[in-house]
């Protein structure tokens, strides 16, 4: 089962390049740091212990977020929460992380405009770049 999760924050790095073992398709992972303020007992506010998603980013979107994000860029995720798991390698234990997941099918991934300006350049669809 999935739960649809939405939340601006900062990239933690650089986002990485990898390709899929089957077809060679694109995907970055990533991952976005969201601070949270609170107000504490004296009514000051203070940033609270940042919280941690990891990100995979599917398809051309993937390659978007390559070129155009890096460390401490502001970005938001619309995509899927999964957990994936695979048996650590020293232990054979069952190892498990949680994971947002963009792909063309769905999710929405772009940078915050909360903060910074930006000028926006679509790129030219595969059928128009020929």
């Amino acid at each position: 089962m999935s739960t649809t999760v939405t939340f601006a924050g900062n990239l933690a790095e650089a986002p990485e390049l990898h390709h899929t073992r089957e077809n060679n398709k694109p995907f970055v992972t990533c991952r976005v740091l969201v601070n949270r303020r609170v107000q504490n007992d004296q009514g000051e506010w203070v940033s609270d212990e940042p919280t941690a998603h990891n990100v995979k980013i599917f398809g051309s979107a993937a390659t978007h977020v390559h070129d155009s994000c890096g460390s401490g860029d502001p970005i938001f995720v619309h995509g899927l929460e999964r957990t994936e798991s695979w048996p650590d390698k020293e232990t054979g234990e069952k190892r498990t992380k949680d994971v947002v997941v963009v792909d063309n099918r769905f999710g929405e991934v772009g940078i915050s405009l909360k903060y910074v300006s930006a000028r926006i350049e679509c790129a030219p669809h595969a059928a128009q770049a020929s």
